[in-house]
């Protein structure tokens, strides 16, 4: 079965201020290092398309998506700063759209058999926007944009979210955050010192979703041997309780060892291996449906080669790599204090009661914001 890939051109014209690490060439770089190896003609095309406003306001305030439109129409070849990280140009909206229904594209190919897997390269990326925020580079919740298309309009049920980026994902985790139907994961840089200031362990839902939001926060310099654990020690067994129909990750290459966003120590070898551990719970247990979705990644140097790990291992190509080093003593101790957090709020010793509710009433579950944790 194919793997596919999306992509447009069109992704490259939103552009931020000169220097930005969020920049049209995390896309044409790759596409070109793809082109160049002849690897592109092993992978099927997938054409995106816009989302419509009915797929954005499943996720944001209509509020929101004519606040966006409307900066970009006023941009005229200006910028329009909506925070110190984020700028719209006059075609932000449109490309913005064109993301978030490339990854719905990339969910419904995969949903209806049309490919095995597949990975969406578009931008700009999603996972900080939330219900009537634009914020951290993003504008419209892709992932979330997808998986709520999916719920209504093909009878999708429950999603499972991993999300390997550097940044906690604030908005994903907002939109889902009373919501049993999705059990959202991340892996992140420690959220006390780094962007958005939200990600803690104790933060795992609220109300009938409580239990299904799961952070781990991690320090700089926690690398392959750390995120491989954690997903074979805890990811596996709950992914496994839970039983989803799809998988979806949020790949954002940011904590890559070369990335000086963060300082995290991830390398090719081990965003390879996560998306093999993806792959086989897939396989496992949703008959191979996996969706990849580009969020960060800005070193222009290394990006294409880790894009390259990782697709080809979507493909099924063995990587030669082996994961290095040791765990690191702050890795356990965190696995200590989520599993105690978890326990404390009774939902689990061992593995969450994931798969007790029959059915989930999603017009129930509503997007809340997630404050950062003085604010809570």
């Amino acid at each position: 079965m194919a793997t596919g890939l999306v992509y447009h051109d069109d992704y490259l014209k939103h552009k931020q201020v000169e220097h930005h690490p969020e920049c049209p060439q995390r896309l044409q770089y790759t596409m070109e290092y793809f082109q160049r190896t002849n690897f592109l003609d092993l992978l099927t095309p997938i054409t995106p398309k816009p989302a419509t406003i009915e797929d954005l306001t499943r996720v944001h305030s209509q509020e929101h998506v004519n606040y966006v439109k409307c900066l970009s129409e006023k941009g005229g070849g200006l910028f329009t700063v909506i925070d110190s990280d984020t700028y719209v140009c006059s075609d932000t909206y449109n490309v913005a759209r064109l993301s978030a229904g490339g990854v719905i594209e990339a969910g419904r190919a995969v949903w209806q058999g049309e490919v095995q897997n597949a990975f969406a390269l578009v931008r700009p990326p999603g996972h900080h926007a939330s219900y009537n925020q634009a914020t951290g580079f993003c504008y419209f919740d892709n992932a979330s944009i997808m998986i709520k298309h999916l719920q209504a309009n093909f009878g999708l049920k429950k999603v499972f979210i991993f999300d390997w980026d550097a940044h906690a994902p604030n908005g994903t985790m907002g939109t889902f955050y009373k919501d049993p139907s999705v059990l959202n994961m991340s892996i992140h840089q420690d959220p006390h010192s780094f962007y958005p200031g939200v990600g803690f362990v104790e933060q795992i839902g609220e109300g009938p979703g409580k239990g299904y939001t799961i952070n781990f926060p991690v320090p700089g310099g926690t690398g392959d041997a750390d995120y491989v654990y954690f997903i074979e020690k805890f990811v596996c067994p709950r992914v496994r309780k839970f039983k989803p129909d799809i998988i979806v990750v949020a790949a954002g290459q940011d904590s890559h060892i070369s990335d000086r966003v963060s300082q995290l120590k991830v390398t090719d070898a081990g965003f390879a291996k996560m998306t093999k551990m993806m792959m086989d719970l897939a396989h496992e247990l949703c008959n191979d449906k996996l969706v990849l979705e580009l969020e960060g990644g800005y070193n222009l140097n290394s990006l294409p080669m880790t894009h390259y790990a990782i697709t080809s291992t979507l493909m099924g190509m063995k990587q030669q790599a082996d994961i290095e080093g040791e765990v690191l003593p702050t890795t356990h101790e965190t696995l200590t204090k989520l599993e105690d957090t978890l326990r404390a709020a009774t939902i689990w010793h061992d593995a969450p009661e994931y798969g007790e509710a029959k059915d989930v009433d999603l017009k129930d579950s509503k997007a809340c914001s997630i404050m950062k944790k003085d604010d809570a």
